[in-house]
């Protein structure tokens, strides 16, 4: 293994393109002085040894052939590897970025000329390395029982390939956790509980792989659908993986730098590539309920984006002021892009107002342009309208506690605030009908408005109205309450006079 990575590190330092990220150099120069990796790795190689030697001298002592021995052995062989490279390799990825993130340790991230993009690259492209390295070292093993019946090539490389880009999913995921600003006590038992939750993600995959072995994955290639679907879900790992990759650059970039923009856009475009990929679904598919796939997709990560927008300052740097353009025009995008609240709250409306109507639009044209393939729900608007604007009121409501009561304090309390408001009145009216000895299942289920929750679970769909313009008249009272402060940062979105003096931040 040492040699593996001292020709690689040669490889490296003779490509030129590889000399503009020595993240990488550095952390597989650590990895082979450390025992963790050494250690896992013989371990790894230990345990397909004995379970390979047991295998077989079990299956000695029967009687009869075995036609499927290889599919059996390389099942278990999968199991092992599955289970030893989702254990081991974004806990020791995550755990090494953590470290570093911690300011008693400025090793890296603070007292360094790399960009953040080229640390966030270093580390992914050294745990995806390790995981090469995993499945290298199970190869021999898996060319073994290919050699035997019950297997063929194509289902093994196909297996190897959809686990190899999991466990790369999770690195990047581990890497993202670990630039969270969050205390040490906190991330050790983040790190316990992703532990925890790692056998959740190991048995399905391995259920696949069993699943993938049974039904023949060499005979259904020659199908086109097989690839269309193949192709459609690993754009849709590629973008997950590309998300967490842009929000961890912007946890560790500096609090002067834009953050919003990178992720900004690349939401966009995600939002925009990923309707265009559903709605060639629903015109393959002739199902024009399909749309829904996207509409829920983008309503979850629209509600996590409204929750990060609130937590913005205010407050643009001059780093960020300087690059805001002079042109009217090219003004406007950027204040929806840029560091700031009231134009991720404008970009955050935008985009479920899009989704919103080109999702009326498609189940318009169902039994049209679609042949009509079931009953459409009717109420689907209410929910969705419904929760939006209860997002968007407790959002503003949050933002203008702040400004009003905490305006010295780090702006990511009104995230906070506004979490804390759907919490207290979601429990508040069970906790006054429980003292008043009339609380039951179906005052529970019934009609609770403010209660974001209550939009889903309410028993009688027909009242699912009553939330829906009960949420926009909070939401047009909230806006009108924030709409001094929301002018105010229109006006100041302007960059600095030309003669001002630059402040370095």
């Amino acid at each position: 293994m040492t040699t593996a990575f001292i020709r690689l590190k040669s490889h490296f330092t003779g490509w030129r393109g590889w000399e503009l990220n020595p993240v990488v150099i550095k952390e597989l120069r650590q990895a082979v002085r450390s025992w963790a990796v050494t250690g896992v790795l013989l371990l790894f190689l230990l345990v397909l040894l004995i379970s390979s030697l047991t295998f077989l001298v079990s299956q000695s002592l029967d009687e009869g052939a075995n036609e499927g021995l290889g599919g059996r052995m390389f099942e278990m062989f999968v199991s092992i590897l599955a289970a030893a490279s989702i254990l081991f390799i974004p806990l020791y990825i995550g755990i090494r970025l953590a470290a570093e993130r911690q300011e008693s340790n400025p090793d890296l991230l603070y007292v360094s000329t790399l960009t953040p993009g080229q640390i966030i690259r270093g580390k992914f492209l050294c745990g995806a390395y390790i995981t090469v390295l995993f499945f290298s070292a199970c190869m021999p093993f898996m060319a073994f029982t290919n050699l035997l019946r019950g297997v063929d090539l194509p289902s093994v490389f196909f297996i190897l390939f959809v686990l190899f880009l999991a466990v790369c999913a999770l690195n990047q995921l581990a890497i993202f956790l670990a630039c969270l600003p969050l205390s040490r006590p906190f991330k050790i038992l983040m790190a316990l509980y992703g532990v925890f939750q790692s056998f959740w993600i190991i048995v399905p995959l391995v259920f696949f792989s069993f699943s993938m072995m049974g039904s023949g994955i060499g005979a259904r290639m020659a199908d086109h659908n097989f690839w269309i679907g193949t192709a459609t879900v690993v754009a849709s790992g590629l973008a997950a993986v590309g998300l967490l990759y842009v929000l961890s650059v912007a946890l560790i970039s500096p609090p002067s730098a834009n953050r919003a923009l990178p992720v900004r856009v690349y939401i966009t475009l995600v939002w925009l590539l990923g309707g265009l990929l559903n709605l060639g679904w629903v015109w393959q598919m002739k199902d024009a309920r399909l749309i829904y796939v996207w509409v829920y997709l983008t309503f979850a990560l629209m509600m996590f984006a409204l929750l990060v927008t609130i937590s913005n300052s205010d407050h643009l740097s001059r780093r960020v002021s300087r690059r805001i353009p002079a042109s009217g025009a090219a003004r406007v995008p950027a204040f929806l892009l840029f560091n700031g609240a009231a134009g991720g709250l404008v970009w955050v409306a935008l985009i479920l107002v899009l989704t919103y109507g080109a999702a009326r639009a498609i189940l318009i044209l169902n039994g049209t342009r679609f042949p009509a393939t079931g009953t459409l729900e009717a109420e689907d608007r209410h929910w969705f309208v419904a929760t939006a604007a209860y997002a968007f009121a407790y959002a503003l409501l949050g933002l203008f506690l702040h400004r009003r009561f905490l305006a010295a304090r780090p702006a990511k309390l009104a995230g906070l605030l506004a979490v804390m408001l759907v919490g207290v009145w979601a429990v508040l009216p069970s906790i006054v009908l429980f003292f008043l000895n009339q609380l039951s299942w179906k005052s529970v289920d019934g009609l609770q408005l403010g209660n974001i929750f209550n939009v889903f679970y309410l028993l009688d769909d027909s009242r699912s109205f009553y939330h829906t313009w009960f949420a926009l008249a909070w939401l047009a009272v909230m806006i009108l309450v924030n709409a001094k402060w929301f002018w105010t940062q229109v006006k100041n979105f302007r960059p600095p006079p030309l003669h001002e003096p630059p402040i370095l931040e």
